[in-house]
């Protein structure tokens, strides 16, 4: 498997490589995840739970873009013997991957994981246009694509045109972990005060439709006088200025509304434990599902989430939330204001979400993937 950010970076991206990973390692595969050492200190090669993790070195940043001369020698070494490349898109290396795995003849397969959109401006959009030729060019050269859902493959133009080899699989699902801290305790270290609690989770990005959220809060509490609202995520984000622009309300203890900074995964269902909600506001095609949908209902919390292709699914499919107007900040509150005004009736057993996100199911699918590319090669 390549992509370009592997652990410790924390992203839903690196998140679902490290699940996905780990598991076909557990069934006996023998997996290799190529990606990049994108700080200081990182060794270059380690084992985690079965999987073994390659780091190629890194030379210069471009914004988020990693510049890594090596891991194409990196790359050819490790595809000697390979059954399959599977490529995870975004990926700044796409083409010279997409090359280098034809020449040697291992199947290409590539997981889209969500669209590429750019900030306004000409260099901007001129990068956007670079990226976006890359992923297409993998794409085009893969045996299978897969993305999350079919909603999601139906209604995004590099997937939609190359339907015929696109397979949707839910991702790799695995319950929250948390710590066995009281409620109060978790309250007290992250300042919560009030209820009902709303939970966002995620980078302090544009994208993400956070103003839209925080502009939802003041008709909530006309509802919900004492709800609080928690943003976990990262707050400085490069090339964004959410963060800057929440700062005041942020310093202001009367508004209800705290950020937390980055959580370790093994403290997220810490906050689903004091959460009464989660929102997922995004605006566009860069969110494909939400994996932290399903994490959130896990732990028999509700959803309000946006109405793009792909993030309605996991409310569609389970019915424990409701979907909301893309950036519309009175239609998020509405929605927001129905399912805490009715709990109980968006809520499912676990039982019921395991069955639906199987990850059993998840990874069967993916080796019919890999068995299929490599048949079609071979």
């Amino acid at each position: 498997m390549a992509l370009d950010y592997y652990r410790p970076n924390i992203s839903g991206l690196t998140l679902y490589v490290e699940t996905l990973a780990a598991a076909l390692a557990g069934r006996g595969h023998s997996v290799t995840v190529l990606t990049l050492a994108h700080k200081s200190g990182l060794p270059a090669e380690e084992t985690d739970r079965g999987v073994r993790i390659v780091r190629a070195p890194v030379i210069a940043k471009l914004g988020k873009a990693l510049v890594s001369p090596a891991i194409l020698a990196v790359a050819r070494k490790e595809l000697r013997g390979c059954d399959v490349l599977h490529l995870h898109s975004p990926l700044v290396n796409a083409v010279p991957f997409a090359l280098l795995a034809r020449s040697v003849k291992v199947p290409i397969v590539v997981t889209y994981h969500c669209d590429l959109r750019s900030p306004p401006g000409v260099i901007q959009r001129t990068i956007e246009a670079l990226a976006r030729f890359s992923q297409d060019f993998a794409l085009d050269r893969a045996e299978r694509i897969v993305t999350y859902t079919e909603d999601y493959a139906r209604n995004t133009p590099s997937l939609a045109k190359r339907l015929e080899r696109v397979r949707w699989i839910l991702p790799p699902v695995t319950p929250p972990r948390g710590t066995d801290r009281t409620t109060d305790e978790i309250r007290a270290q992250y300042g919560v005060r009030g209820d009902p609690v709303l939970l966002f989770l995620g980078r302090f990005a544009e994208e993400k439709g956070l103003p839209y959220l925080v502009a939802a809060l003041p008709e909530v509490r006309r509802r919900f006088p004492q709800a609080a609202l928690v943003l976990a995520g990262e707050k400085d984000v490069p090339g964004e200025t959410v963060g800057e622009r929440l700062a005041p309300l942020l310093a202001d203890p009367e508004s209800g509304v705290v950020a937390t900074g980055s959580v370790a995964p093994e403290r997220i269902g810490d906050l689903f434990r004091i959460a009464d909600l989660l929102v997922l506001p995004s605006t566009n095609s860069t969110e494909s599902f939400g994996l932290v949908q399903i994490e959130a209902m896990l732990e028999g919390v509700p959803v309000v989430a946006s109405d793009l292709p792909g993030v309605r699914q996991p409310v569609t499919m389970t019915g424990m939330g409701e979907i909301a107007p893309i950036g519309d900040s009175e239609g998020l509150a509405r929605q927001i204001v129905r399912v805490l005004e009715s709990p109980a009736s968006h809520r499912r057993s676990r039982e019921e979400i395991l069955s639906m996100f199987s990850m059993k199911r998840t990874l069967s699918e993916y080796e019919d993937v890999y068995r299929e590319a490599a048949g079609k090669v071979h």
